[in-house]
């Protein structure tokens, strides 16, 4: 009787294991495609879990009568994975729809040289919301000099975070610009622009108008152009923005170009101004930090 018993539980035990599987896999997010680490995984219907290493990756045992596995992690949308046949798996989570604009109380101090022509300068920034949550304005000035003839300052004010969904939002920008350069050059030019904003990349079209004199060759142009650019944000581990666009008038074309690096509250950036025989490549670094009005504060 006894022997039976055994071999009887022997046999249970046998089933049961045999009702269990060990899945393994990575979690990475969706768009980067880098390894999430310490993403929560649940047993739907259990308490039964796990976490992914540093690498993203981790292994489960499931039962046979349970096949559905709970992914979720903090800043993405949580995801419920059906188990097939399939015992290793990978799995892509997509960031979080609800969007928080971390940069709508900012303050911007920037040092910043020109390489070509003009190697003193600075700039300041101000970002606060225009409503509280969106959208946000946008405002600053940056001015370069050779402490004699040349001068170069660039001002902005921009509209940004508007008609937000998940994917898509909109932002209106607007410029100012004015250059002296060598008693030769003189231009001033404004610009309105509408980013339309996909995700991470973002097309650039816009209008501007530029009175541009160049006195050596007798040019002069008072001139309505059409601009055409592109914008894109590199996530982790580069954090990097770069943009480059294009105006073209009437005899005369404009380019901006510009890479912009972030280390915490610490920003660098490269930029790269061109219209007829002037150009500039300006080095830049400074601090962007957060501020809160009173009400905030409680």
């Amino acid at each position: 009787m006894k022997k039976t018993l055994l071999l009887l539980l022997i046999f249970i035990s046998g089933i049961t294991f045999s009702q269990s599987k060990e899945y393994s896999g990575v979690v990475k997010a969706k768009g980067d495609n880098l390894p999430l680490p310490g993403v929560n995984i649940i047993i739907k219907g259990t308490k039964i879990g796990t976490q992914t290493d540093f690498d993203g990756n981790f292994k489960i045992t499931v039962p046979d009568s349970l096949r559905v596995l709970s992914f979720s992690y903090l800043g993405f949308q949580a995801l419920e994975f059906k188990l097939k046949n399939e015992r290793n798996i990978e799995i892509a989570l997509k960031e979080d729809c609800n969007i928080d604009w971390f940069d709508a109380q900012h303050i911007g101090f920037y040092l910043n040289s020109g390489v070509v022509n003009n190697p003193i300068g600075g700039q300041f920034h101000l970002t606060f919301p225009a409503i509280f949550g969106q959208p946000t304005l946008k405002s600053g000035i940056g001015y370069q000099t050779n402490l004699e003839e040349n001068r170069f300052v660039n001002a902005y004010l921009n509209l940004e975070h508007l008609f937000v969904s998940c994917d898509f939002n909109v932002d209106i920008n607007s410029s100012y610009r004015n250059l002296d350069f060598d008693d030769k050059i003189d231009l001033s030019a404004y610009s309105i622009e509408t980013n339309l904003n996909f995700n991470k990349i973002s097309a650039i079209i816009g209008a501007s108008k530029i009175d541009f004199v160049n006195t050596i060759e007798n040019k002069n142009i008072n001139s309505i152009g059409t601009t055409l650019g592109i914008r894109t944000w590199i996530g982790r581990p580069f954090l990097m923005s770069v943009f480059t666009k294009t105006t073209i008038y009437r005899n005369l074309t404009e380019y901006h170009t510009e890479i912009k690096k972030q280390y915490k509250k610490v920003y660098g950036f490269l930029k790269y101004y061109k219209v007829n025989d002037f150009n500039e490549l300006s080095v830049g670094i400074g601090i962007e930090f957060t501020y809160l009005f009173k009400s905030q504060k409680r």
